[in-house]
C-alpha cells in the first residue's frame, strides 16, 4: 500500500515488468515443447477430475495469506504469492494492493473491490476484475489527482494489465498443452475462482438496516470441506479481525464478536 501510495509509476511498472517476463518465458516454453494437439485419453486422465475438488481453494488461499505477509520467512510472501498469482493469472501485487482495500473498507460500495450488496452470485462471481480495475482507479486519482498524465498512466496500467492476463495464459497453455489444459489447469483455476468469489460473496451479509456483517460459516458439509482444504477461507469474520492468522478456523475467541461494516445507520464503519 505504501509503495502505491509513494510512487505513481508502482503498478505500471509491476505489469510492464511482468508483461516482458513471461513473454520470454512464453518463447522458451513454446520453444521447447511446442503445442500438441493430441487429445487422446488415458485411463490415468480421469483421476483428474478429483484436482478441482481437493486444490478448489489452495492457489487462491496461499496467494491470499501471502498478502498478509504471514508465511515465514516474509521474504516467501512475494516469492509464492507471484506464483500462485501466476496460476490464479492476475498477478500477485495488484491482488495484494486491492485486497488491502477490501480489508480497509469493507462492503464500501466505492471502495471495496468486491461488496457483494445488492448483487446475484452469478453477478458477483464475473465482475471481480473489473471492479477491483475501479477501485484501484478511484485510489490512484485521489492519491495523485486527475490529470492528463494520471488518466494516461491509468489506461496504461489497464491495457498492460489485460496483456499480461493474456501472456500468463498463454504459458499455463504451452506448459501444459492443450489437453492438460483443458482437462487440469483450467477446472481447477475456475473452482479457485468460485470458491473465493462465494466466501466474499456468503459471508458478507446484508442486514435489514443497510449495513453488512461479516460473518463465518462452517454448518454444512461444504463449508467444512472448503475450510479443510482453504485453510478456513470461510471464517471470513475471524480472519477480518486477526488477517494475521494464516488458518482463522484455529481463532475460537472471536465467535461471539459481531463484525459490522458499512453501517449506514450509524453512519460509520464499525
Amino acid at each position: 500500500m505504501n509503495k502505491f501510495k509513494i510512487n505513481r509509476h508502482y503498478l505500471l511498472i509491476y505489469c510492464l515488468f511482468s508483461l516482458i517476463l513471461f513473454i520470454v518465458i512464453d518463447y522458451a516454453v513454446f520453444s521447447v515443447n511446442g503445442l500438441n494437439f493430441d487429445f487422446q485419453l488415458s485411463s490415468y486422465d480421469f483421476w483428474l477430475v478429483l484436482l478441482p475438488v481437493f486444490l478448489c481453494g489452495l492457489p487462491s488461499s496461499i496467494m491470499h495469506n501471502c498478502a498478509h505477509n504471514n508465511l515465514r520467512p516474509k521474504m516467501l510472501n512475494l516469492v509464492v504469492g507471484e506464483l500462485c498469482g501466476t496460476f490464479m493469472l492476475y498477478g500477485f501485487r495488484g491482488f495484494a494492493l486491492a485486497h488491502m482495500f477490501h480489508h480497509i473498507h469493507p462492503d464500501d460500495p466505492l471502495m471495496d473491490p468486491h461488496p457483494p450488496q445488492g448483487q446475484t452470485f452469478f453477478r458477483f462471481v464475473i465482475s471481480p476484475i473489473k471492479s477491483t480495475l475501479k477501485v484501484v482507479e478511484r485510489a490512484y486519482y485521489k492519491n495523485y489527482g486527475i490529470t492528463s498524465r494520471t488518466i494516461i498512466n491509468i489506461k496504461a496500467q489497464k491495457f498492460l494489465f489485460n496483456l499480461c492476463l493474456l501472456a500468463r495464459t498463454l504459458f499455463w497453455l504451452f506448459l501444459l498443452g492443450p489437453k492438460y489444459f483443458l482437462l487440469a489447469y483450467l477446472p481447477v483455476y475456475f473452482a479457485n475462482i468460485f470458491v473465493f468469489a462465494h466466501i466474499n460473496f456468503a459471508a458478507h451479509k446484508e442486514r435489514s438496516d443497510g449495513s453488512s456483517e461479516i460473518i463465518n460459516l462452517n454448518h454444512n458439509l461444504y463449508y467444512q470441506f472448503i475450510n479443510l482444504v482453504s485453510f478456513g477461507g470461510y471464517f471470513h469474520k475471524s480472519h477480518h479481525l486477526r488477517p494475521g492468522a494464516f488458518n482463522p478456523a484455529r481463532i475460537k475467541t472471536l465467535e461471539d464478536k459481531i463484525y459490522i461494516t458499512n453501517s449506514k445507520a450509524m453512519g460509520i464503519h464499525v
